[in-house]
Parts: structure tokens; sequence; C-alpha cells
């Protein structure tokens, strides 16, 4: 808060020398990154607008918000939403001395807040997607989170297309938390495109802590570092998360650890429905006894006694993602 106080102080001196708003400045959107034009300059703020590759984009004002690459500076694009410097290609100039300020109600940040609870070990992800889309983070059932927004078009998880922003800037599917997302006071988190880690800088993702806004490496001022885990290794399509599978023995039964000389939890039946939150590798030398899953009664069955097979579930998360979370 103080230092909102500080910036307002400061914003309001620039806004004070202001005489006539200054005309626009035309610039692109930095290639091979798609951007979020937010309705408030910081990163957690909802999206009015999405831009591809490339886009040219009219820059009326400017004002300051989160810090994105080291640097505070927003500009207001003619859609009437924000993109960072950081953003842009490089400018032979600077926006603050060529465009007016944006105003003092510019720096003002708006969002809606509700907390949840994880129901069962779920990925956070840079986008509202499974399937192409980073994780972040990797949230153990029981953990406590603050939400943001909510939209409708993320991938569909046990048929459920509707995921959730978190503090953490990332998202996670709705379909793993104890209630639904609460619309009645969330916002709609906008649009929403297919986001990505910039690796190339200026920030890489082995030494830093953060994800910030449009999926670049940043830090957030204000704001707990988020910790970024070692990505999944990619070997095919990323399996859904929460996979529906189906009994192909007399019966299955579902263990208090991964190992058959553990308690038995559960027993699932012939042709029964089961669905899995993770794997879990272990160490014996019975093939059949190697790989399990961690179902949502939070019990380990043998991966073989199920139809499907294991070989087929590409990228689906090891259980050893969420107990480093714990």
């Amino acid at each position: 808060m103080l230092f909102h106080s500080l910036l307002a102080t400061i914003l309001v001196a620039a806004a004070t020398v202001e005489g006539q708003f200054k005309p626009a400045i035309n610039n692109t959107l930095e290639t091979g990154v798609q951007t979020e034009c937010k309705t408030c300059p910081y990163t957690l703020c909802t999206n009015k607008e999405f831009y591809t590759y490339s886009t040219v984009v009219t820059l009326e004002c400017w004002t300051s918000g989160d810090s994105i690459g080291n640097d505070t500076t927003w500009l207001q694009t003619s859609d009437g939403c924000y993109v960072t410097q950081y953003d842009l290609a490089d400018y032979n100039g600077t926006y603050e001395d060529d465009l007016s300020f944006c105003g003092i109600e510019s720096v003002e940040e708006h969002l809606t807040l509700h907390p949840t609870t994880v129901q069962y070990d779920s990925e956070c992800n840079i986008c509202p997607d499974n399937g192409d889309c980073v994780t972040v983070e990797y949230i153990p059932a029981g953990t406590e989170l603050v939400t943001t927004c909510w939209t409708d078009f993320g991938s569909a998880v046990l048929g459920d297309t509707t995921w959730v922003k978190t503090t953490d800037n990332c998202y996670i599917s709705e379909t793993g938390l104890l209630y639904p997302a609460n619309r009645y006071i969330l916002a709609n988190c906008g649009a929403i495109g297919f986001l990505q880690v910039n690796y190339t800088g200026p920030y890489n993702i082995a030494d830093t802590a953060t994800i910030g806004k449009a999926g670049k490496a940043s830090k957030a001022i204000g704001r707990s570092a988020i910790p970024i885990p070692e990505p999944i290794e990619e070997t095919g399509t990323k399996g859904n998360f929460l996979i529906n599978l189906t009994v192909g023995n007399d019966y299955a039964d579902c263990r208090s650890c991964a190992n058959i000389t553990c308690n038995i939890e559960e027993r699932y039946h012939f042709n029964q429905s089961v669905l899995a939150q993770c794997y879990e590798e272990t160490t014996s030398t019975n093939p059949n006894e190697t790989f399990w899953y961690e179902t949502t009664d939070f019990c380990f069955v043998k991966t073989v006694d199920f139809w499907e097979d294991f070989g087929d579930q590409y990228n689906f998360p090891s259980c050893d993602y969420f107990k480093s979370s714990r």
C-alpha cells in the first residue's frame, strides 16, 4: 500500500505537467509471444483483448503498474486496455515523454477475489489447457487458494470446461476444486489465448522465481514468488487431468500406498469407472507392481488392473510432483 501511495503521488505530479493530450504512437508487439491486453496494469487483472504475434497496436497513453522485465511502464492501446512496454518491439524514444499519462485512476488495481480449496491433486497451468499449456505449479489436495476470475473456454476435464485463475497467476480446472467457481463474486477472465513461457529473456526459467504477464518470466511487485517446478518431459500428447479408467480384472484393490503389502482401502469391481489423479513409480522387481495410479479415493491401484494401457497416458503427472509441494 505504501508503494502504491508513493506511486500515486509521483503520477499526480506527472499528470499536473501534462498539457494537451499527446498524439498516439503505433508499435508492434514482440514477435513470437502472444500478448494479453489487461483491464488494469497488473498481472492479475482480467483481460479485455488478446493479441496474436506481431500485432500492430495504437498506444494512446502510459501508466505504471506491476514490474515486468524490470519495467513498470504499461501502455493503453486504442482498445482501452493495457500492455507492458516489455511486450512491445524496441521503441526509439521514451513513452513517458512522447505520450500523455493515462490519469491517476489508471493505476488502480481492480480485482475480484474468492477463496477455495483444492479437492484433488491439480496442475496449475499458464493458460486453461491441460494439453499444450505449461504447468507452473502442482497443487496437492487440501491446499487453500484464492481465485481471481473464471473462464468457460478451457479444455474439458470430465466434460467441464470451466477453469479459474489463482493469485499465483495460473489456471486450475474447476473439476479439481471442492466447490465450483463463484460466478456471483468472480469476474470473467476475458479473452485468453495460448500463452507460453518466454525462455529467451530478459529472465530465464532456470533462474527466475515467477511467471509474469503473457507467460513471460518476470517479477511481480508486492506478491510472493511463484515456484516453477521442473516441467513434465513431453513425449506425446499430454494426458487429461483426472483420467477416467475402467477396471479390467474381476476386482482391483486400492491400497493405502503403492505396495502390494499396504492395507486395502477400497475394492473396485470389473468394468467399474475409476478416476486417477496421478501415477506412482516404485522400485518393485515385479513388472506388474511397478506403476500405480492414485485414485480420487486417495489410494493406489496397480495400472495393470485397468483396461487402459498405462503406456498411452502420455505425460500424465507423477504423484511425486504433488508430494514436493506438500
